[in-house]
């Protein structure tokens, strides 16, 4: 809420100035840029109006209920905006960190999945719903949806009125009607695909799709596949040996995780794919220089400011904490840590240079949490690196060895119970976290399966090809470094998020940070 409030704000100025310079004779009107209409006419929008649609897109497809807000963001994003000398906002772009996946396949109790499902189900018209094939489907019938037994929001937002804003924002984006079409078959897709089941046959040795589900042909369809490249890519994989190929059957158990990681890909594809579609949108297009005689002048940067917005996840401790509240508490470390070093070690400085008398403010330095969980050779997601790229690796093993490597080191806490529930804690600067291990292997993998990007691949339909695009380059093994730098590495969940940090709190450096301090206990959704 606080982020809308400020890219508002930001807008509301750009447009005074607009108005005021367009108020002078000497200055032409301001270029409009021409979006399509679901009428097929043509309407003028300008570059303000975009940006703030960018929240309910974003919103529909990235937030959700939790049980302390109804209106979560479940990812990170860093919106940078940019304004002429005048003041006048020209552009923006934004980058976005760690969706959260593992909501699309459960979520606890009291908590809902991404609002899109229940936008869709609650606000398409007849035809909609006919060409979505989700007639007489409700969010109750989905697995995906119904998990939680939650079905609606406390704070009085209907999902109808929000699927009417979500479609009025795609349109002022630009999303053409085929674009939305194919974001909305995407989220049928998988909306169907949680309801898909397998069935165990050759006395439980292998597996296949069970045909006589309801929910396989609207998969079908949607997708753009056939039956049997898809049971192929979800009931048996490839394994190759001495240059020849040879396919395995899974069990039925191995079947139905592939089946969750198809969904998780392919909306976790179909939300970077909208994020580049929106920054496509609203980005300033920069060439060095103009030719001569051109009809337009170049955009560079000089003369240009920026204004970033940084609207990250907040510090979380649940009663059971994952992967995903380890990253997430990760990240609050390192920008507190950013935060002490500006706002208080920094403006102490200034005023003993000054001679101000005053009592000198301690604060907690953090850098010795920050290096159990990222340093090079003992941090726990180094050490959860290097147990996801060697074989035959379990929870379990990653357990053991956080076990064995950091009992006794700073900030780290195993005792007897914990080690027999394969759990550890971390003492944040905000308080005690304890995590449990179970998962956490797989979720930094966080791999699809081959023979489901070649499925993918060979749908009939441009847009799911493409998705599988976004997912085959975001798993390209990182590039080797050196001449001597030997075989190149599988990107790992927390080896990109650690990545991306770094290179945010270096975009931070570069800025005069001003903060403002958000506190929503929400005391009485607990």
């Amino acid at each position: 809420v606080t982020t809308k409030f400020i890219m508002q704000y930001l807008a509301t100025l750009s447009q005074r100035c607009a108005e005021a310079k367009e108020g002078n004779a000497a200055n032409p009107p301001r270029s409009k840029r021409p979006v399509v209409k679901k009428d097929g006419s043509l309407n003028n929008v300008n570059i303000e109006q975009q940006v703030l649609q960018s929240n309910p897109i974003l919103e529909s497809f990235g937030n959700a209920r939790t049980v302390r807000n109804d209106n979560s963001s479940r990812f990170g994003k860093f919106i940078e905006i940019k304004f002429n000398k005048s003041g006048t906002l020209i552009g923006a772009s934004i980058e976005t960190y760690l969706l959260e996946k593992v909501r699309l396949i459960s979520q606890s109790e009291g908590e809902r999945n991404y609002h899109v499902f229940y936008e869709m189900l609650m606000g398409m018209n007849d035809e909609e719903i006919d060409q979505f094939l989700l007639t007489d489907y409700t969010a109750e019938d989905f697995k995906m949806t119904s998990c939680s037994g939650t079905f609606d929001r406390r704070d009085g937002v209907q999902d109808v009125d929000t699927y009417v804003e979500l479609r009025d924002a795609l349109e002022v984006m630009g999303f053409s009607p085929e674009q939305q079409s194919d974001l909305f078959s995407i989220a049928s897709a998988v909306l169907h695909l949680s309801n898909l089941s397998i069935n165990s046959i050759k006395g439980g040795e292998e597996s296949e799709i069970d045909y006589e589900n309801p929910h396989l042909e609207p998969i079908l369809q949607l997708l753009g596949v056939t039956k049997k490249n898809l049971n192929q890519a979800l009931c048996y994989f490839k394994i190759e040996a001495r240059g020849q190929s040879y396919t395995r059957a899974v069990q039925k158990e191995k079947a139905e995780k592939g089946v969750e990681a198809l969904i998780k890909a392919t909306y976790s594809a179909m939300f970077d794919y909208i994020v580049r579609s929106i920054n496509a949108s609203i980005t300033v297009k920069k060439t060095a220089t103009s030719k001569p005689g051109a009809g337009g002048r170049a955009l560079t940067d000089k003369g240009n400011a920026v204004i970033g917005v940084l609207d990250i996840f907040g510090f979380e401790s649940f009663k059971v904490n994952s992967f995903e509240q380890l990253c997430i508490n990760y990240c609050n470390e390192a920008l507190q840590q950013q935060f002490n070093l500006f706002v208080l070690k920094n403006e102490q400085d200034e005023y003993e240079r000054e001679g101000i008398k005053w009592s000198f403010i301690s604060f907690p330095d953090n850098q010795d949490v920050l290096d159990l969980i990222w340093k090079k050779g003992f941090g726990i997601l180094n050490i959860l690196d290097d147990q996801c790229r060697a074989p035959g690796t379990t929870d379990k093993t990653f357990a053991n060895d956080i076990y064995q490597k950091l009992t006794g080191k700073p900030r780290f806490e195993a005792n007897f119970r914990q080690v027999g529930a394969r759990q550890f804690g971390v003492f944040h600067y905000a308080g005690l976290v304890e995590y449990d291990t179970d998962g956490f292997v797989e979720k930094n993998r966080d791999e699809l399966p081959r023979e489901a990007t070649e499925l993918l691949l060979s749908s009939s339909s441009g847009f799911v090809q493409e998705l599988a695009e976004i997912i085959s380059s975001s798993a390209a093994p990182e590039p080797a470094k050196g001449a001597r730098a030997g075989p190149k590495k599988s990107v790992t969940v927390g080896g990109h998020f650690s990545k991306q940090l770094a290179e945010l709190r270096a975009k931070i450096d570069l800025t005069s940070p001003h903060y403002v301090r958000c506190l929503k206990p929400n005391g009485a959704l607990i």
